[in-house]
């Protein structure tokens, strides 16, 4: 009995240490979306557009480059080869690739293409999490008996919380779907509640992408702000959601054992 009690505890001290970790990376999200706010009060500052005015220059140069050698049918092609890398390397940022698709060609269709992109992309991680298990995840949360049984919600899944995972942008893309996919969630259910989740941040970073070439415009920074305080608060609240239903499993366990 004591054997099993300083097992618990040592459980729960490392799950307090990852929520306050989870909480800290937070509170900085929150933290960069205000500096993000206090900059625009600062852009009319001279010395400020002294050296944005030099850059701006050079930015120009770089957009007229990419207009002259635009490939759109070569460009769509190797995004959508960056999903598919994507799906094996997880360290390729998301963002990065909207961004770049945006920079490069026109809104609409790199709104279409990135839609097209992700659907690929969850797709292979969904079925690899289908035939080869949770893996990433799993050691990621620590994913003992309690956390499944609030992910897995009587064995389908938990849709709110898939939708949730897919609003943040900074929560990790690969591992959500590989585990949804081990647990068997419906694939149709899955796609359209992931494009739904993704679509603030495809919208937001598509705006920052065709706004590139103007760093310190407004459609450049509002969309960052967004971004940044919808990331911040989400992870706080998912944090929150997840410590509250995991103490509540660990005491029904406690209990019927």
């Amino acid at each position: 009995m004591k054997q099993r009690i300083a097992i618990y505890a040592k459980e729960a001290s490392k799950l307090k240490r990852r929520h306050s970790l989870i909480n800290l990376i937070g509170l900085l999200l929150l933290v960069v979306s205000g500096l993000l706010i206090a900059l625009m009060f600062y852009i009319n500052s001279p010395q400020l557009q002294d050296v944005y005015r030099i850059y701006l220059d050079r930015l120009h140069d770089v957009e007229g480059y990419v207009l002259d050698m635009r490939d759109v049918r070569m460009i769509i092609l190797m995004v959508f080869l960056l999903y598919v890398i994507k799906s094996v390397l997880s360290f390729i940022p998301l963002w990065l690739m909207i961004l770049i698709s945006g920079a490069v060609l026109p809104m609409h269709i790199s709104f279409a293409v990135n839609i097209a992109g992700l659907v690929v992309l969850v797709s292979i991680r969904y079925w690899w999490g289908r035939r080869l298990g949770g893996g990433q995840l799993e050691r990621l949360l620590g994913l003992n008996r309690d956390i499944r049984s609030f992910l897995e919600g009587d064995s389908k899944g938990k849709p709110w919380l898939l939708f949730l995972f897919r609003v943040v942008p900074s929560f990790p893309l690969n591992p959500v779907s590989q585990i949804y996919g081990a647990m068997g969630f419906d694939f149709l259910d899955y796609i359209l509640i992931s494009l739904l989740g993704f679509l603030p941040s495809l919208i937001m970073y598509t705006i920052v992408g065709t706004n590139a070439y103007r760093p310190l415009s407004i459609p450049f920074l509002i969309p960052l702000i967004i971004i940044f305080m919808l990331s911040g608060l989400s992870v706080i609240g998912i944090n929150m959601v997840l410590q509250k239903r995991m103490k509540s499993e660990s005491k029904k366990r406690t209990g019927e054992e």
